[in-house]
């Protein structure tokens, strides 16, 4: 069995090079190999690298690294001085952050390599133990996001009204929501995004992972917007229905030839988006539970611009459908990890302070002005797109969310 191997590493910049974001080094090392994992960095242009075997690690160190912008990246053992055992202690405050609990787990695996243990003590505060140098990292490291978390003014949930629609978006888990039916979003080939199908695995052995599989099997051919109807004899939760939904394949050379591919998609996602809410509304639902329907892209820099892209198309599309005073489909809950609901929130509050409308948790699309709506959620104008390079370090998921449907990344 290999022994996982950690390492230091510090970014020495170019000259006229600016501050390196941690996105920028993870996805750097992602190219490299897959047997690697980065911690964010605590310090400015320093961290540590996570090698899954002995031979990852001799790779890497045999290699000049070199950023696109000139920059080198050095990398070295943890020095033997700092390999002392020590303890920290997290407050019991803490666990209230479901965001601070998946970033703990995310350095886990570090403390874990270097010898080190983590335990819950009687007070439920956390202790962790092993070497310094490490503990100095993941303590600054969480405590940080913890004081991001609270200084920021974004509510944990929040509702849009238009017409008869209510749509409540939150960050949770999309299983465990009381509504009728719960749209599960999946790629052509039947493999359901990550995150989801780790909640669903929580259930144990089901007969929907061996229904897709079958389906998988039989090369049973299915196309972007396509819905399967599951009814819901297994789980034990309130949902009736299970909704499998079928997500757009989005690669550059295939879907336009336009320079802006993605953005470019938004107006027939729409359609397929409304298209599969009138078809849920015609089979008598009221109430609906899905995340942010991110088409499957193929590299990680695309992940932004698709996940804009599919933000904006959902909310043009609930918009259209709740034009129909006759729908029985009236409350729709965007339930999804807090990072994608901090990104939806940030497009709110653009609209909201485009029509100067007083920032709140109730969202009012049906008095706007069309202009305004068409501006903040419409196709964007090539002087508006935003740059990837824009995603700041606390704007990283966890693992599970970076390429959701990995086979479309092989592919």
């Amino acid at each position: 069995m290999d022994t996982p191997v950690l390492l230091i590493f510090y970014i020495k910049t170019s000259s006229d090079s600016s501050d390196i974001r941690s996105v920028v080094i993870k996805d750097y090392f992602s190219k490299l190999t897959t047997n690697v994992k980065v911690l964010y960095p605590t310090q400015i242009h320093s961290g540590l690298l996570l090698c899954k075997s002995k031979r990852t690690e001799e790779k890497l160190l045999n290699m000049r690294h070199t950023l696109s912008n000139g920059s080198t990246i050095h990398l070295s053992h943890p020095p033997c001085s700092l390999f002392q055992q020590t303890k920290c202690f997290f407050d019991s405050h803490l666990k209230q952050f479901n965001e601070i609990r998946s970033h703990l787990q995310q350095c886990l695996p570090f403390l874990h390599t270097s010898s080190g243990k983590s335990e819950m003590t009687s007070d439920g505060s956390i202790l962790l133990e092993g070497h310094i140098f490490i503990l100095n990292s993941i303590h600054s490291y969480l405590l940080h996001k913890a004081a991001q978390k609270q200084q920021t003014n974004l509510p944990d949930s929040y509702e849009l009204r238009s017409g008869n629609l209510t749509i409540t978006v939150m960050s949770g888990k999309l299983m465990e929501q009381n509504v009728d039916s719960i749209l599960i979003p999946m790629n052509s080939r039947y493999k359901i995004h990550a995150a989801i199908d780790e909640q669903i695995r929580a259930f144990g052995k089901t007969n929907l992972a061996s229904y897709l599989r079958e389906s998988a099997q039989r090369d049973t051919r299915v196309f972007d917007g396509k819905i399967i109807i599951y009814p819901n004899r297994e789980f034990p939760i309130p949902a009736k229905v299970l909704i499998i939904f079928v997500v757009p394949r989005l690669i550059n050379d295939e879907t336009t030839k336009e320079k802006y591919p993605i953005n470019s998609y938004q107006s027939t996602y729409e359609q397929i988006i409304l298209n599969t809410l009138q078809t849920i509304d015609q089979s008598g639902i009221t109430s609906l539970a899905m995340p942010v329907l991110e088409p499957s892209v193929k590299s990680f820099p695309e992940r932004r611009p698709a996940n804009e892209m599919a933000v904006r198309a959902m909310v043009s599309a609930f918009r259209r459908f709740s034009m129909n005073s006759s729908i029985k489909l009236k409350r729709i809950l965007v339930v999804d990890h807090h990072v994608q609901i901090t990104r939806m929130s940030k497009r709110v509050k653009q609209y909201q302070s485009r029509t100067q409308t007083k920032a709140s948790t109730n969202v009012n699309f049906t008095a706007d002005d069309e202009q305004t709506f068409a501006n903040v959620f419409g196709v964007p104008k090539v002087s508006d797109v935003p740059s990837s390079a824009g995603e700041s370090d606390e704007e990283a998921e966890s693992e599970e969310y970076q390429l959701p449907y990995t086979d479309h990344a092989r592919s």
